[in-house]
């Protein structure tokens, strides 16, 4: 067996683990009509331009960490790093950046009208009780973005005494207040 079809083996399985809005994502983006296009515009061979289309293939399910894909171009496509650097960019502008969006469309369309409603209402418990409800039915929680996008925010005001009977404490005050273990070995609890 070839080791490119054990690779696409890989590639297929690393893509069929990927979510339903993610694989739309990819595939509403003909990214490999934008690969071939370079032909023409960067004078790639055809050799590069498979090494360029196989670790984005590799980048895009999950399998090539987006940190190695810079260097992974610059070994297998034979180019200076200044090229690579220019070529990773284009790819970011034509390719990824349009997935990117591609899958923020999905998956807002994919919250249905109820979900959405709960995320824009703010979370406010009045009583232990009404928090238990909100832990037993758990769609009504809305997302700690959303609560903290939905309204102001205002930091507490602390008052500092700086008093002279404040910052002067008796040594025994201190030494009472100290814990007795060290914190570190005491059970959790």
């Amino acid at each position: 067996m070839n080791t490119v079809d054990l690779l696409q083996i890989k590639i297929e399985k690393a893509r069929a683990e990927l979510s339903e809005e993610s694989r739309q994502a990819i595939d509403a983006i003909n990214w490999k009509n934008v690969i071939v296009g370079m032909r023409a515009e960067k004078g790639y061979s055809f050799t590069q331009l498979e090494d360029l289309e196989l670790e984005t293939e590799l980048l895009l399910c999950g399998l090539l960490n987006p940190e190695d894909y810079p260097k992974e171009l610059e070994k297998r496509m034979q180019i200076p790093k200044p090229k690579i650097d220019e070529l990773v960019n284009e790819m970011n502008e034509k390719v990824f950046s349009k997935i990117r969006e591609e899958l923020v469309k999905n998956i807002e369309r994919k919250k249905t009208p109820k979900e959405k409603g709960v995320e824009e209402q703010p979370l406010e418990i009045e009583s232990r009780e009404e928090m238990l409800k909100h832990i037993e039915n758990p769609e009504k929680i809305p997302s700690i973005l959303s609560q903290k996008l939905s309204g102001s925010f205002q930091v507490p005001k602390v008052e500092t005494d700086h008093s002279l009977n404040n910052m002067t404490k008796s040594s025994e005050e201190e030494k009472s207040k100290l814990p007795k273990v060290d914190p570190y070995r005491m059970p959790i609890e």
